[in-house]
């Protein structure tokens, strides 16, 4: 039997070993061994926020996702914790905030990202069930595929010394779009080309009402405890508009749709419910030049342009 205890052990060290070697590199800073982590993933935020929740959140996709936190509290006057993460939905957004109202009762205020691409029927992910079960299961975390892979990487980057880049466009300009026609375009390639991976998912562009009325319900939960909600549409680049919400949508455009419809029922909503509502996507875009300013149609350049919004936007929610 002690032969068999001792050959069982030493088949797990290698495991163990590897186990050790992933909580050390794990870039989420699940297990709470670093004082802080850089990481943007959904499940590095919500850990960091279960741990010590604030009283102000930003909830939001990679619009909202890549904010300097110094700078916002240097702008706001006071800390915020960023939970917002890439490709997030409407509901995902929602299910978020109400994660958020049921763990923290001190919460203060929210601000909720909000674009007519995340109110789109057919752009409706919904991941959080998953993201808790992994909250509270560290065994799910373990032997989860693609945190693992993120431990690789991590590893890998830390041996060589590999950095996290940002989204800026030095490395671009002024280097012009080029068509297949052959016409040269002053503008950068990423920009001209991201309408194009937008039409997918915006062709048929519908509203998902059913997301909408429970984005309406959370503002009231909100409202009856004493959270301060502001709503934010964040910018475009002005060939998504022309190229995309003037192109595409079922019945009418999704410009269309947007000015009669959404736009103006958010405004009666935010007066019956007591949210308030900052547009920088249809009626106050921020004066930023598309070519130099933006990384790509909806995300803004981190060195040249999001430092600009970021000031904008937190002036004007104070």
């Amino acid at each position: 039997m002690k032969h068999i205890i001792k050959t069982l052990a030493l088949l797990l060290l290698p495991v163990l070993a590897y186990f050790c070697l992933f909580a050390a590199f794990e870039p989420n800073n699940y297990f709470g061994l670093h004082p802080n982590t850089n990481s943007e993933a959904p499940i590095s935020r919500l850990k960091s926020y279960k741990r010590s929740a604030g009283n102000s959140i930003i909830i939001g996709d990679s619009r909202f996702a890549h904010f300097d936190m110094e700078q916002v509290q240097a702008v706001s006057g006071r800390e915020w914790q960023n939970l917002a993460f890439g490709g997030a939905s409407l509901r995902e957004g929602i299910d978020l905030l109400n994660w958020a109202l049921d763990h923290n009762p001190d919460l203060k205020e929210v601000i909720f990202g909000f674009s007519f691409y995340t109110i789109n029927q057919a752009y409706d992910t919904d991941r959080m069930s998953n993201l808790e079960k992994t909250l509270n299961n560290p065994f799910a975390y373990l032997f989860n595929l693609e945190y693992n892979v993120n431990m690789i990487t991590n590893l890998k980057n830390q041996l060589t010394g590999q950095l996290d880049t940002e989204e800026t466009g030095d490395w671009v300009w002024p280097q012009d779009y080029t068509a297949k026609d052959g016409t040269v375009y002053p503008v950068h390639t990423y920009l001209a080309e991201y309408p194009a991976s937008l039409a997918t998912k915006c062709q048929n562009w519908s509203l998902n009402t059913q997301q909408l009325e429970r984005l309406y319900q959370v503002a009231e939960r909100c409202r009856e405890q004493g959270v301060n909600l502001t709503i934010v549409l964040a910018p475009m680049a002005t060939n998504v508009k022309t190229d995309v919400c003037d192109v595409y949508g079922s019945p009418q455009t999704i410009t269309r749709q947007m000015e009669t419809v959404v736009l103006p029922q958010l405004a009666q909503k935010a007066q019956e419910l007591g949210f308030s509502v900052l547009d920088y996507e249809w009626a106050n875009p921020p004066a930023l030049d598309d070519d130099t300013q933006f990384y790509d149609g909806f995300h803004l350049d981190e060195r040249y342009g999001l430092p600009v919004w970021v000031d904008q936007l937190f002036t004007d929610l104070g």
